[in-house]
Parts: structure tokens; sequence; C-alpha cells
């Protein structure tokens, strides 16, 4: 992750993008680039196949979506590894195997 946040940075500075690159603007990117990835199933079967084609889209809006995730982080001083296996460490408690497996809806109350 270091190496591409490192790439993404070079890449922005050599172009003189660092002053376009604020946390809001960051922010408001990621979800526009969501939204990309999210129109390419948006009339597609739910077992629709994920052909070629489909599969390079997704590949590109998923970068898309992954490096201004990465210069988010890095503009707000968060470690995005370590926020998601925090994540991930909250998820294991308040979703217990026992009561979560195979289940798709949240507990009450959360």
């Amino acid at each position: 992750m270091d190496g591409l946040r490192e790439r993404l940075k070079r890449f922005g500075a050599d172009r003189d993008w660092g002053k376009f690159h604020k946390p809001k603007d960051l922010a408001v990117s990621v979800s526009i680039e969501a939204a990309e990835l999210l129109e390419l199933f948006q009339w597609l079967p739910d077992d629709g196949p994920i052909d070629e084609d489909l599969k390079a889209n997704i590949a590109n809006e998923a970068a898309d979506v992954l490096m201004y995730l990465v210069l988010l982080c890095d503009k707000s001083g968060i470690d995005l590894i370590a926020a998601a296996n925090a994540k991930i460490d909250r998820n294991e408690e308040r979703f217990p195997i026992e009561t979560s497996r195979g289940v798709a809806k949240p507990r009450k109350g959360i």
C-alpha cells in the first residue's frame, strides 16, 4: 500500500494536482467513482455473468475508487490498512459467528 500511495502522490505532484486533492474533493471523487462502478451492474440480472469486457470495466472503476480512497486517507492522516483491520475487529464483536452465520441483515439496534 505504501508503494501505491507514494506513486499516486508522485503522479499528482508531477502534474501540480496536489492543490486539487483536498479531503472533501477526494471524498466526493470516491463517491462518484463508486457510483460509476455501481452503474456497471445497474441492469444486469442478479446472477448475470461477468464477461471479459465487464471485468475490465470493473477493474478500471475499482482502481479509481481505490486510488481516490488512498489519497483521501493520506491527506487525512489515516492508515487505511490499520483502519480496515480495526473495522474487522469491531465487526467480529458486532457479528459473532453463532448469531450471524448465513444472516444477511444486521442485528436490531445497530
